[in-house]
């Protein structure tokens, strides 16, 4: 199984940066914290259909590492 990863990012239809997950070469997740806005997670569909599988654990350690980035 590929391992997840992740970068801040700052893109340009967002006011604040962003923290993104990756499996491999796919983006799969975004999460973010707009002004006057709690947290929010954008998940992305795999761009060849089917479905996501991933490793609980990782996955979650990734978004308590979202919340402090972001916070």
């Amino acid at each position: 199984m590929t391992h997840l990863s992740s970068l801040m990012s700052s893109p340009p239809d967002r006011e604040n940066v962003v923290f993104e997950i990756w499996l491999g070469a796919d983006q799969i997740a975004e999460v973010s914290r707009e002004p006057e806005r709690p947290f929010e997670i954008e998940i992305y569909s795999p761009a060849e259909g089917g479905k996501w599988n991933l490793e609980l654990e990782e996955f979650m350690s990734l978004l308590s590492q979202a919340v402090k980035r972001l916070s």
